[in-house]
């Protein structure tokens, strides 16, 4: 009778024979189980990114828009689209052929006036030289008789103090030291003193006393001629002083000044007008769009060409009306700057829906303004990517 193997002997064998299958199932899985392993990491990032929305949004920046400043023509442009300019920096040069001629013709007077102002000073030069010379001939012949006058004025005092005390003397019937003919020769009365006293006649008494009274009033008018000649010198030396003025006047230096003066004065305001006619940048930005070219005519206060400030970027994007409800001013979102993950706030959201090319649904512009790190450097009006939840 046969008998059955024990389950301990059974065991080992079956063990042996499953090995090599088993091993190959588990080969079989690990294709299977990484691929389940990206599966569910794709649907992790599915379900992370569930409800998200990505639109297509565009740089922008602040713009200021440069004005003609006066009517003309475009003569030349002096900068391009997207280049980046400095404060004060030619953009477009204006030309205007009626204030050219003006110019022109403003500065012809200036230089006629200028040789009529050097022709006049060069008269009152000429006059200047004579006239001076007359009035210091004048001076010099009035101060010579101001001396002369008061040199006869101090002698005839001297000779009526000196006639005075002989009259004292003659009546008090003392000798007087003084030879016989001096009132004949008054000018000697020092030079002919006698050794001797003599006696003084009668008669004598009498012509000493009318040539007292003489000297005295020929001394009163010496000195009134003299007073008249120093009030003439005064006059003169007034004159004198006076004449560089009165002589510019008279030759019309003052009209031709005044003239010339005017002419520059207009002729400075029109050349600010033709300085005005070079149209600069407002500050730093970019340079946008011309929306006129050379030889284009323009008209005072008409739009020459935009200048985008870099300093001050945003993202412009149109969001579907029936999302703008998750948006709210301050709210944070995600962007892409080609392939460059930045982070934008919403800054405003237009209060009116919009049309994109007859599209029957409706859209709102929506302004993102920088937050966090700082945006790279891209052309402004690429398309940038928007992620909002």
């Amino acid at each position: 009778m046969t008998s059955s193997p024990l389950l301990a002997d059974t065991a080992p064998a079956h063990s042996e024979t499953t090995a090599p299958g088993s091993e190959l199932s588990l080969l079989r899985l690990l294709p299977l189980a990484t691929v389940a392993l990206f599966a569910g990491l794709g649907a992790t990032a599915l379900l992370a990114r569930a409800g998200e929305v990505r639109l297509i949004g565009f740089l922008r920046a602040e713009q200021s828009i440069v004005y003609a400043p006066r009517s003309g023509r475009v003569e030349a442009v002096q900068a391009r689209s997207g280049e980046a300019i400095q404060p004060r920096q030619a953009l477009i040069q204006l030309a205007d052929e009626s204030l050219d001629r003006e110019i022109s013709v403003k500065s012809r007077e200036v230089t006629s006036l200028q040789a009529s102002l050097e022709q006049c000073r060069a008269k009152a030069e000429v006059e200047m030289s004579l006239q001076r010379k007359d009035v210091d001939d004048d001076l010099l012949r009035t101060r010579l008789e101001a001396a002369k006058f008061l040199r006869e004025s101090y002698a005839a005092k001297l000779e009526h103090v000196t006639l005075r005390n002989l009259a004292k003397e003659s009546a008090s019937g003392r000798w007087l030291a003084a030879s016989p003919d001096f009132l004949s020769q008054p000018e000697r009365i020092f030079d002919s003193i006698p050794t001797e006293p003599v006696a003084v006649p009668q008669g004598m008494r009498f012509s000493i006393v009318m040539r007292q009274e003489l000297a005295l009033n020929l001394a009163e008018v010496n000195k009134a001629s003299s007073e008249f000649c120093e009030h003439h010198i005064a006059e003169l030396e007034k004159l004198r002083k006076d004449l560089p003025e009165m002589i510019r006047k008279a030759a019309g230096v003052d009209v031709a000044e005044a003239k010339l003066a005017q002419a520059a004065e207009q002729f400075e305001a029109l050349n600010k007008q033709k300085a005005a006619m070079s149209v600069t940048s407002p500050g730093h930005g970019i340079v946008g769009s011309f929306s006129k070219h050379v030889a284009d005519p323009v008209g005072v206060g008409e739009a020459l060409v935009t200048v985008h400030d870099r300093e001050r970027p945003f993202v412009e994007v149109d969001v579907p009306s029936r999302e703008v409800i998750k948006l709210h001013v301050g709210q944070t979102l995600r962007l892409d700057f080609a392939g460059e993950d930045r982070t934008g706030r919403v800054a405003f959201i237009c209060p009116q829906a919009h049309n994109r090319n007859g599209d029957a649904d409706s859209w709102i512009t929506v302004r993102v303004h920088p937050a966090g790190k700082l945006w790279p450097e891209v052309a402004i009006g690429s398309a940038i990517g928007v992620r909002m939840k």
